[in-house]
């Protein structure tokens, strides 16, 4: 363990230690302090090896009774000593000046202790107090502590300050007990998602499913991907469970929902079971929420007939128990109906039948080659706002489901790893709307490490995502995050040892970032590798652009494309 003193510890708080650094000397047999160059020569066995003291990121060790607390520093400061007054009296009397003296006080947050053999733990039973020694940590203690917790060789980039040491992270940890990826516009989230994947899809075998909501990651992955666009696919109404489908029907706040509900379910239940292919799959019984077939025309021509309905009564003809009871529920399903945009939902040609589910999951899981597809993006940049919701809620819960059954079927996990960019849209708290895909988002964060299922979520604005999301997360990549409001409240998702970190989150560069929680031992201040083929997520360059010769524009294009939702392929 190494013993180049540093300084000294001068005051301690509940999350943060303050070092006084000390004046370099190098008298006798030993070397300690830190020059005004804030660099020192650290003795190894190659011989000195320079060292920045002081750099924000890098760690300090303290001594305990038993070993070393390692923390981090945020912050170094030059601070001014202040004469005592017997020395200001004395001064005076002997006729000398006093000579104003400079403190550098770093600022320090504990992330765990290290024995006399160098094994590193998280966390600290106890705290160094005054006066006790700091000593500066060497490249290789930083190597040996990431080496012996990642599991394999997994890494996102590279240490920001010690350019030459991977940043290896437990990548099991980070996705089996959920993980975020949070940061400002421009602070390089797609940057760091695109890489992140690349380094997924080169294993023998991955499963990830991406939600792309603005087209940016198509091209980000080659030949291992599948891209699904939103201007093809097909979520059909039968696969949607019966609290899906009353969704989409039912105001519950009509007075006349109760009726509404408790019909639809009794017609539902009919439809599934006289429909002809469900009789032949040899099923012991079929509920509402079995995703089979079932003719959806056939429910609204009862509900039609039932809203109309005149019986006899003894002064001739009066009107059916249940007459106008589904008049707006019909208004609204027609209008539905007729919304082309609804066409991927209530009008499937291609998954049609119960037979044509296991298609469907093949198209989801990137299993419909001989050569798997490894990254799933599901292109959401085509899909009208009011249905995106509908389509994300569904895939989510039918993924969920599917992890459930292979777990229950097989004893062992399907991996299936769920990127959710943009979350704050579609996993809002506040936002009633995005109610049906927060609740199914909501599901694999509280229930999905159990089969197998992760949830990552991707998000410039992490106040206004689901906080029971968040709160599930146990790993964040955190990148330039200068809003005080979006800095304090992730501050408040980490627990008191670490949260002092979050005063770097300002300063990062685009593609950097602060990596802590269950992913790795500590605390890492990382510089992402660079993605390659990279997303199309780039800035426009309007000083570059407006520098080029004036070019016709093709406007009646554009508004064609716009018109079509698609772009045309000459």
């Amino acid at each position: 363990m190494n013993d180049y003193k540093i300084g000294r510890v001068v005051g301690v708080s509940g999350e943060r230690i303050f070092i006084s650094l000390a004046d370099h000397s190098d008298g006798g047999d030993t070397e300690e302090g830190v020059p005004p160059t804030m660099i020192i020569n650290l003795p190894s066995g190659t011989g000195p090896a320079p060292l920045l003291i002081g750099q924000p990121g890098t760690f300090v060790s303290v001594g305990l009774p038993s070993g070393r607390l390692l923390a981090m520093i945020t912050t170094i400061d030059m601070k001014e000593s202040s004469p005592l007054q017997s020395e200001i009296k004395n001064a005076e009397v002997e006729g000398d000046a006093i000579i104003e003296e400079h403190k550098r006080v770093v600022s320090a947050v504990p992330v765990g202790t290290l024995d006399a053999a160098g094994t590193f733990e998280r966390g600290a039973d106890v705290l160094p107090t005054v006066n006790s020694s700091a000593f500066a940590v060497p490249p290789a203690t930083i190597d040996s502590i990431y080496r012996q917790y990642a599991d394999g060789n997994f890494s996102l980039g590279h240490l920001s300050l010690i350019p030459d040491q991977q940043a290896n992270i437990n990548l099991d940890a980070f996705l089996s007990r959920h993980g975020a990826i949070l940061g400002q516009t421009g602070g390089g989230k797609s940057w760091t998602v695109a890489s992140f994947l690349q380094k997924i899809a080169a294993f023998p075998q991955s499963t990830v499913v991406l939600f792309d909501l603005h087209g940016e990651y198509a091209s980000a992955f080659g030949g291992e991907a599948d891209v699904i666009s939103g201007a093809d696919i097909e979520l059909p109404y039968w696969l949607m469970n019966s609290e899906e489908l009353l969704g989409l029907m039912v105001d519950r706040s009509e007075s006349a929902a109760p009726n509404q509900i408790a019909k639809f379910k009794e017609l539902l239940q009919t439809a599934k079971d006289r429909h002809p292919e469900n009789q032949t799959l040899g099923l012991d019984r079929i509920t509402i929420d079995t995703p089979v077939y079932f003719d959806f025309s056939e429910i609204l021509n009862e509900f039609r007939r039932l809203d109309t309905q005149m019986v006899a009564g003894q002064r001739g003809e009066r009107q059916g128990p249940l007459f106008g009871q589904f008049t707006r529920l019909l208004m609204r399903v027609d209008s539905r109906l007729n919304d082309r945009r609804y066409d991927l939902i209530f009008h499937p040609q291609t998954y049609a039948t119960s037979a044509s589910m296991e298609d469907l999951f093949r198209r989801l899981l990137g299993e419909t080659s001989a050569a798997k597809k490894k990254v799933v993006i599901i292109d959401l940049s085509p899909v009208p706002f009011d249905v995106r919701n509908s389509v994300i809620s569904l895939i989510l819960r039918c993924l969920f489901d599917f992890s459930y059954w292979y777990r229950r079927v097989n004893g062992a996990s399907y991996p299936i790893a769920v990127f959710a960019d943009e979350a704050h849209i579609y996993l809002n708290d506040s936002d009633s709307d995005a109610a049906s895909s927060r609740e199914s988002a909501e599901r694999i964060a509280k229930e999905g490490r159990k089969y197998g299922i992760s949830l990552t979520v991707i998000s410039q604005r992490p106040r206004e995502v689901s906080a029971t999301i968040l709160s599930q997360c146990n790993s964040f990549l955190c990148l330039r995050l200068s809003n005080p409001d979006d800095q304090s409240y992730v501050r408040n998702l980490l627990p008191d040892s670490v949260r002092g970190i979050t005063s770097m989150f300002s300063t990062l560069r685009r593609g950097e970032g602060i990596l802590l929680g269950d992913s790795v031992m500590m605390p890492t201040r990382i510089r992402i590798d660079p993605p390659n083929p990279t997303p199309h997520s780039e800035d426009t360059s309007f000083y570059a652009t407006w520098n080029e010769d004036p070019e016709e524009t093709d406007v009646a294009g554009v508004l064609d494309a716009w018109r079509r939702q698609a772009v045309t392929v000459a």
